[in-house]
């Protein structure tokens, strides 16, 4: 029997599990939630490990060595923080996306094309944590390749800029590059349609271990456990990525996770059925794909949210007769005090509402559509982005989906979702809706590496069908 730990630390709540593995299973023994010390994330991983060892929490951190395996991942302080900078907007930039989400990080800004005066500065404004900077098919296109390394060279940045593009002139961009930390890997799209996202999703966790932790004041985690972090979202993509290996059962499934800052949207299945009425525009997209939202979360992301939701709101509530001014007011609170939980009626459907907004266009930003246009052949439909209409499960995660007893804050959303704009989107056809019931998803994908059966199984046996 061994007991194995995990602890993610949130931007909101550090969360904790502690397990029992004994003969393939883990079994959970003991839950702790404590409220994210961002002043220093360590006093809140402290905080949580003592009390799943059953001692005090103002015991010293390097006395619980040894106690336990452990393991965690953070997505405090507003997670991996990307730019994304590639050539042609449907393609290398689309891709360079792709690899930062995949690989646990939230795509802060993006640019096509060549870099203006005003993209640079925008660069300077946000210091990013990695600048991602792609483009080009090897032996293709240079010409602004070499023109945005050079603006990037005069950029007062100190993050490490991954060039994952042209091969061609990778030696060039590196010479132009040299006093900036640039880290060199293979081109996102070698060839035109050729998808080649692993390097980079490796190089950027390579750099979040060696460099993000340590400005972040958990390298005290990692000398004293000898345990190495994972961004959180990368733990919940690897949990998803795993589930249908080891269960077949659970092909054809997504997962929604809301938290106090972003809203992630992850999904398992084939992007595109090859028909001869169907034609794909723009790339094939992965299997199993990430896409995360800065702008739509519970707490740290209210005021976001409601100005990116406002006229998904305004129409919610007209059919339920309430005010507008009355959830603004109820934003406005729990974005003052991100620990806040509702206490009325009132704002416990307020908070509802909120959580059916960030589905929504989490939702639309995610999936793909049809649109109808005729050939010579007769009418066929042109696909842009992921066909989820195969999806048979969806797992609400996220410290308010993981409580929700409704299937409707996720079918609701969905349903609206088939009459926006003019393209049909490509919803889930009949998901069934189940919860994460424990809210393990994150803690349980900390340990998918090691453990990815036993995790796994785990994680089924912690959803709960809810409709």
């Amino acid at each position: 029997m061994k007991r194995i730990i995990s602890i993610d630390i949130g931007s909101t709540w550090t969360k904790g599990a502690s397990f029992v593995l004994e003969n393939s299973t883990l079994k959970l023994e003991k839950k702790m939630l404590e409220p994210t010390t961002q002043f220093d994330l360590v006093q809140g991983f402290s905080k949580v490990l003592s009390g799943l060892l059953g001692q005090d929490k103002s015991t010293p951190l390097a006395r619980l060595r040894g106690s336990a395996e452990i393991f965690f991942s953070s997505s405090a302080k507003g997670g991996l923080r990307i730019s994304a900078i590639g050539l042609v907007p449907d393609l290398t930039l689309h891709l360079a996306k792709l690899a930062a989400m995949s690989a646990g990080g939230k795509v802060i800004q993006s640019f096509s094309f060549s870099l203006t005066r005003s993209d640079v500065k925008e660069l300077e404004k946000q210091q990013p944590d990695i600048v991602l900077f792609s483009g080009g098919t090897d032996g293709g296109n240079s010409k602004y390749i070499l023109e945005n390394a050079l603006k990037l060279r005069e950029a007062e940045m100190a993050c490490p800029i991954v060039y994952a593009g042209n091969r061609a002139v990778a030696d060039e961009v590196a010479e132009i590059l040299r006093e900036k930390e640039v880290i060199v890997t293979e081109n996102l799209m070698p060839e035109i349609g050729q998808v080649n996202i692993e390097p980079t999703r490796e190089k950027i966790r390579e750099i979040f271990l060696k460099r993000i932790v340590s400005g972040r004041g958990l390298s005290r985690i990692v000398e004293i456990f000898g345990t190495q972090p994972k961004p959180t979202p990368l733990a919940v993509f690897d949990l998803i990525s795993a589930i249908p290996v080891y269960h077949p059962a659970w092909s054809d499934v997504a997962a929604v996770d809301i938290g106090g800052a972003t809203t992630d949207f992850y999904s398992n299945t084939e992007s595109y059925l090859e028909t001869d009425t169907v034609i794909l525009k723009g790339l094939r997209e992965p299997k199993v794909k990430r896409t995360v939202e800065g702008d739509l979360g519970l707490r740290v992301s209210a005021h976001s949210l409601f100005d990116t939701a406002r006229d998904y709101l305004e129409e919610r509530l007209r059919g339920l007769g309430l005010q507008m001014t009355r959830l603004e007011s109820f934003v406005a609170k729990i974005a003052e005090n991100t620990e806040c939980l509702p206490q009325t009626e009132e704002e416990i459907l307020f908070d509802r509402l909120l959580a059916e907004a960030c589905v929504y266009f989490s939702a639309l930003r995610h999936i793909g559509g049809w649109k109808e246009t005729f050939t010579p052949q007769g009418k066929v439909y042109v696909q842009t982005g992921k066909d989820l209409r195969r999806i048979k499960a969806i797992i609400g995660s996220g410290g308010y989906l993981s409580r929700e007893n409704s299937p409707e804050v996720i079918l609701c959303p969905l349903e609206k979702l088939k009459f926006y704009g003019e393209e049909r989107k490509l919803l889930p056809e009949n998901p069934e809706i189940f919860r994460d019931r424990d809210y393990l998803f994150p803690l349980l994908g900390n340990l998918v590496e090691k453990y990815p059966a036993e995790a796994t199984a785990a994680a089924l046996a912690s959803v709960e069908k809810i409709s």
